[in-house]
């Protein structure tokens, strides 16, 4: 995916209860967007910024 490295890329989740049902790997700078839109997008749920290569659930905005 381009020049960016794993440690470049975040991953954005929503989530539904303990289920994903968004999950998006992007860059550093796009996934606060990402994140932004998908909070707008499912009010209420949950959604998550992390390391993409990181494998526990990340911190809720």
């Amino acid at each position: 995916m381009g020049d960016t490295t794993a440690s470049e890329r975040q991953r954005v989740r929503v989530w539904f209860g303990e289920f994903p049902i968004v999950d998006q790997t992007t860059t550093a700078k796009a996934a606060t967007a990402f994140a932004q839109g998908m909070g707008r997008r499912f009010a209420g749920l949950r959604v998550t910024i992390e390391d993409a290569d990181h494998h526990r659930p990340g911190v809720a905005l």
